[in-house]
């Protein structure tokens, strides 16, 4: 019965199902992915704000708002994709990436609950949710591993 005991207290309840380089590399394509996707809107805000139906205020404010969250995506990216790629700890990346893609998720859930109904806004805020559901869970992944030294 005691052996029971010590077999049942060793057991794991939650195990990785991705080995290190599977995580490693969807890291470091989830930081080229936000790379590019913020490079876009903080060299061409306007028409990256169209591409999605965001309305800009036509003032240089207007365009600043799209350049700092493109600004902010592409150096969580860069971070993400730096730490992955040359075996650092790429964790608190992931977890800067979920936090902000889940943010996106909720202010664009409430615009659409508002009333805004474009395709192309209902579509980011589909693209918003997956990365951040995709996020958390690599995150997790990530984290269930010992740190690189």
């Amino acid at each position: 019965m005691a052996e029971d005991a010590s077999v049942a207290s060793q057991t794991t309840y939650w195990k990785p199902y991705m080995d290190e380089s599977t995580v490693r590399s969807l890291a470091r394509w989830l930081g080229i992915g936000s790379i590019v996707f913020g490079v876009v809107p903080a060299l061409a805000p306007r028409w990256s704000t169209r591409l999605f139906a965001l309305p800009l205020a036509p003032e240089p404010a207007g365009a600043a708002v799209a350049r700092s969250v493109g600004v902010r995506d592409a150096v969580i990216g860069m971070g993400l994709w730096s730490a992955a790629a040359h075996g650092g700890n790429f964790a608190p990346w992931l977890l800067a990436r979920a936090l902000c893609d889940t943010g996106d998720a909720i202010a664009l859930g409430l615009a659409i609950r508002a009333g805004a109904r474009d395709p192309r806004l209902v579509a980011l805020a589909g693209i918003a949710a997956g990365a951040a559901i995709g996020g958390w869970l690599l995150h997790h992944q990530a984290r269930v591993r010992p740190a690189l030294a």
